[in-house]
């Protein structure tokens, strides 16, 4: 008698076909698509099935969101209008029981305003 300690199952790693995997993949990104649920109907591990999904995206068989693409702004003239100096402003609006409390911070001191709100909220 053998102890079970020697015994070993010997486990294949299962392939599957990139027809399959671009089958799974799609159905993944549908809409409202759970990636675990979808898995699980398939057998398959959510790690596996989201590995797929991120060698799909590199591999260009999906739609990606295009990259920001800055604009020209247009330039100055003598007689156009200057920017009110709200547009330089961090603007933070917060509901309350009692009114909308406002905040605005001078874009050029971001980093205090991050500051202060995790302060606040922390």
């Amino acid at each position: 008698m053998t102890s079970p300690s020697t015994e070993r199952e010997v486990r294949r790693r299962r392939r599957y076909t990139p027809s399959f995997k671009a089958k799974i993949v799609a159905a993944c990104l549908q809409g409202d698509a759970s990636i675990a649920q979808i898995a699980l109907q398939h057998g398959l591990n959510t790690n596996l099935v989201q590995t797929w999904i991120r060698k799909a995206k590199r591999q260009s068989q999906l739609p990606t969101v295009p990259e920001f693409v800055p604009l020209p702004a247009p330039a100055a003239t003598a007689d156009s209008p200057t920017p009110p100096t709200s547009a330089a402003a961090i603007r933070i609006e917060v509901p309350s029981a009692h009114g909308t409390i406002t905040v605005r911070w001078p874009v050029a001191e971001a980093a205090q305003c991050a500051q202060w709100m995790k302060g606040l909220l922390g």
